[in-house]
């Protein structure tokens, strides 16, 4: 959406015999991305559960208004950065845990309002695109070749529309905008992988993706 994060509030579930190392570890990396977001931790909660969990809000500011998904236009382009479907790999089987926030990237779409609609990937491509159009009151048609899977040995393309946890950005953009797309200022990859079209028409769905209800 192009938010700044400034400050984070974390509520820890511990059970009562924890090893207190491993909660020295989720704060050494905590503060690592905070401190690289300049965000500050300024308190939550902890409190006694049945198995360890954490909850993080997140508060912030944005230089304009914020990004939605209701946005997108018929014409528009659909872009993604990075490369999608990495989890279902070994290499790639702990992303959701290291991920990179694409936070500069966003900001910058929004700072130079190239995306007009634009959300994360957390439930796969397959399940946030047509949230995505729908929201805007839009069709959508995809290019199935177009897709970035992840290069990595068991990456296929299946994988990159159907998977979750990729946390790249999906965004819509005015066809005026490819020629500096193409040259944009990260080393995240970008790829136009479609386009929105009148409601009614194209795709509307694209079999689903990662569902938190069915899946153990």
């Amino acid at each position: 959406m192009g938010g700044i994060p400034t400050h984070a509030l974390v509520t820890l579930g511990v059970p009562p015999k924890t090893d207190p190392r491993r909660l020295a570890e989720i704060y050494r990396g905590l503060t690592a991305l905070a401190r690289r977001h300049r965000v500050a931790l300024v308190g939550g909660e902890t409190t006694r559960a049945a198995q360890l969990f954490l909850s993080i809000s997140l508060l912030g500011t944005s230089d304009g208004p914020p990004v939605l998904r209701s946005g997108g236009k018929p014409g528009d382009d659909l872009w993604v950065t990075g490369l999608l479907g990495a989890n279902t790999t070994k290499k790639g089987a702990a992303k959701h845990l290291r991920f990179e926030p694409r936070l500069g990237e966003g900001r910058w779409l929004a700072r130079k309002k190239i995306a007009r609609a634009m959300m994360d990937l957390s439930d796969g491509l397959a399940a946030d695109l047509p949230r995505l159009a729908a929201a805007s009151h839009t069709g959508f048609l995809l290019d199935p070749e177009a897709i970035p899977a992840a290069m990595a040995p068991g990456a296929t393309r299946q994988a990159a529309l159907r998977h979750g946890e990729d946390y790249e950005l999906l965004f819509a953009a005015a066809p005026r905008w490819r020629k500096q797309l193409t040259h944009w200022p990260f080393k995240t990859r970008l790829t136009r992988i479609g386009q929105l079209i009148p409601a009614g028409k194209g795709s509307s769905n694209l079999g689903g993706g990662f569902d938190h209800f069915t899946h153990e």
